[in-house]
């Protein structure tokens, strides 16, 4: 095995030295004295220099002397010495060239953190050896008050442990531990001064459980952004200058991938075979290449650029010409095969519609729930304009509405002696103006393709003439979808 050294009982021993750090003592003027901490176990040569090479030399106190008293393998906490721990790290690019033309800083390099993806790393942490360690605090003392007040401070602190961090690195899991106070002698032993009087010392025993741990394995792995050898065809499609499109300066490439389509459902993208079948949404399995699977990853690997994470967005055209934009980051239950990719849609791409009530006094594209007539009650103190789209009907079988449908769904409220009851279909939205409940979209007759936005979850509904489904959710086939990279 190479030489390596990277201090880890040192850093204990330090830590264990600061946790005995900042305590003080009162003196005959009630001046408080910090009292110093000391390495205790020192050499002969450092011991001879403190002294001055005399028996003479009267040692100062108070103080404290720290040491290692023994150190020993903890075999209760043996574990499973083949185990590799592998973890992802993906840095934020550092020490960029200002882009920005409006930048004072212009064309010049920054030394700081970016707001782009930097290089990405794989950690393989080794399964650490646990041991026992235990620390002595010698207490140095002159006379019995100084002991007390210095013992006071310290024995409160422990309830019976402290914990300790050794290191800041959040990767790093042998950092944390804890330091227990175990024993406690009063009086370990004197230390004559001839006729000037004794020095006293109390001490106290801690044990602290650590573990010691060979170097990880830093590889520079995990997403492949650069193309070594590609074992499958040339890609179809086109491959455009970002800066022209979109007017995303911060754009590296656009790419229009002419193979795949893609299915999206619940925010997430899954690449699929761009076949007939497909446009007849009679969906194929993943296309197959050589025996692999073409993910994502493997199609990011066709074309220049590089993905990133959050900056990286995908177009998506709707019938009306239009595009929503949604930015991609990689789906952490699918991260391994990088089937799916998670979508973050740009609120502002996303197309609403304007829904007026009866009277065109409230205009807006949203509702407040989508709830089940038969058995939410919407109660009597409701505010004007609430809104909801029903997925049940409302009094269109009078048995029905007699047996489930809350008295409140009346046409007029509750204080209003008329009792005539409002009518709607499922899929209707109703609202509530004040004083009675209107349809302000009726499903039953022609209407334009509508779009609506949940403001209780945020979610954006499409009515397409049949059924209410997410805007963005379907398939889209090549040529109505392109990547920014």
């Amino acid at each position: 095995m190479e030489l390596f050294y990277d201090g880890q009982i040192r850093r204990y021993l330090a830590q264990f030295m600061r946790l005995m750090s900042n305590f003080s003592y009162s003196n005959n003027q009630n001046t408080p004295i910090q009292v110093p901490v000391r390495y205790g176990d020192m050499s002969r040569q450092a011991a001879s220099i403190l002294t001055q090479n005399s028996e003479n030399i009267m040692n100062s106190a108070p103080f404290i002397a720290c040491y290692i008293k023994s150190l020993n393998l903890s075999r209760e906490r043996l574990q499973d010495p083949t185990f590799v721990s592998k973890i992802n790290v993906r840095e934020r690019q550092w020490e960029y060239v200002d882009e920005n033309p409006d930048s004072p800083t212009y064309g010049e390099v920054i030394k700081d953190y970016g707001n782009t993806q930097g290089e990405n790393y794989t950690v393989e942490r080794l399964m650490p050896t646990p041991y026992t360690i235990e620390f002595m605090a010698d207490i140095w003392s002159t006379n019995t008050e100084q002991k007390l007040q210095m013992l006071e401070q310290i024995l409160v602190l422990f309830r019976p442990a402290l914990e300790i961090q050794t290191t800041s690195n959040y990767i790093d899991w042998t950092s944390l531990s804890y330091v227990e106070l175990s024993n406690i002698n009063w009086s370990n032993r004197t230390v004559g001064q001839g006729a000037l009087g004794e020095i006293d010392i109390a001490s106290l025993t801690f044990s602290c459980p650590i573990w010691i741990t060979t170097p990880a394995k830093v590889r520079k792995l995990g997403i492949i952004t650069k193309i070594i050898t590609n074992i499958f065809t040339e890609p179809e499609g086109t491959v455009g200058n970002g800066e022209l499109i979109f007017g995303n300066p911060n754009a590296q490439v656009i790419v229009t991938p002419g193979q795949y389509s893609v299915l999206i459902t619940d925010g997430t993208a899954r690449l699929m075979h761009a076949g007939e079948n497909t446009r007849n949404n009679a969906l194929e399995e993943v296309p197959i290449k050589n025996d692999i699977k073409i993910q994502w990853n493997k199609l990011l690997d066709l074309y220049p650029g590089k993905f990133r994470a959050g900056l990286s967005y995908a177009a998506f055209k709707r019938p009306d010409g239009k595009e929503v934009i949604a930015y991609l980051t990689i789906n952490p239950l699918a991260e391994d095969e990088m089937e799916l990719l998670s979508l973050t849609y740009d609120n502002e791409t996303l197309l609403n519609t304007d829904l007026y009530d009866l009277e065109h006094n409230h205009v807006r594209g949203t509702i407040n729930a989508i709830i089940n007539p038969l058995t939410f009650n919407p109660g009597q103190n409701i505010d004007t304009d609430t809104r909801y789209l029903i997925l049940e009907d409302i009094n269109t079988d009078n048995s029905v509405a007699e047996e489930f449908a809350p008295i409140t769904w009346k046409k007029f409220g509750q204080s209003n002696t008329q009792t005539e009851r409002l009518i709607a279909h499922a899929n209707d939205i109703i609202q509530w103006n004040g004083t009675q409940w209107n349809v302000i979209f009726d499903s039953t007759v022609p209407q334009e393709v509508t779009y609506i936005t949940n403001s209780y979850t945020g979610t954006q509904y499409k009515w397409d003439g049949v059924e209410w489904s997410k805007s963005v959710d379907g398939i889209y086939h090549p040529g109505d979808w392109r990547l920014v990279l």
